[in-house]
């Protein structure tokens, strides 16, 4: 009986492992005037609509404290006009999306986050207009690659100069 009991505690717990935690919820902090929230919508719809054509997915949008705010307005607007289905908040089948909209520190500039149930997230910086910042939009997983490449180029270019130099070493 407490060799079933302890096989089944274990079974739950390796099971619980595989069970993915979807997005938490969204936030909105200060939002920029009018125009830049509505243009960031604007893009943020854009590119949900290029992962996800509109009529082949559902999304559950999750609300932030502010459901009222400006941004999710214009976002759920957007989505609806471009033919997004927006599932009901407790749809299960649904692919869940929290986002993030943020003021950067010291800049007139906000930060948007997409995140999705599947597993994705996207991430974008606008200026004070609502438009995409140059060099700064890219997807989290971008950002670490490109961040790991560096670090594998000097560690490449360190461990050459070590070989050239122990190799002139051993040639005196």
């Amino acid at each position: 009986m407490k060799a079933i009991l302890l096989s089944l505690c274990l079974c739950v717990v390796l099971a619980s492992g595989c069970a993915k935690p979807g997005p938490i919820g969204s936030f909105a902090g200060p939002l920029p005037e009018k125009p830049a929230v509505a243009a960031i919508a604007a893009d943020a719809v854009s590119i949900l609509t290029g992962l996800y054509p509109p009529g082949h997915t559902a999304i559950r949008l999750l609300p932030a404290k502010d459901a009222e705010n400006g941004f999710a307005l214009a976002f759920e607007n957007g989505l609806r006009a471009k033919g997004v289905t927006l599932a009901a908040p407790d749809a299960s089948d649904a692919l869940t999306l929290a986002y993030t909209l943020d003021m950067l520190e010291d800049k007139a500039a906000w930060y948007l986050q997409l995140r999705f149930s599947d597993g994705k997230v996207i991430a974008r910086a606008y200026d004070a207009h609502g438009q995409p910042e140059a060099g700064q939009s890219r997807t989290v997983l971008e950002a670490m690659q490109s961040g790991l490449g560096k670090a594998v180029d000097v560690a490449r270019e360190k461990a050459g100069n070590a070989y050239e130099a122990t190799r002139d070493f051993l040639k005196q």
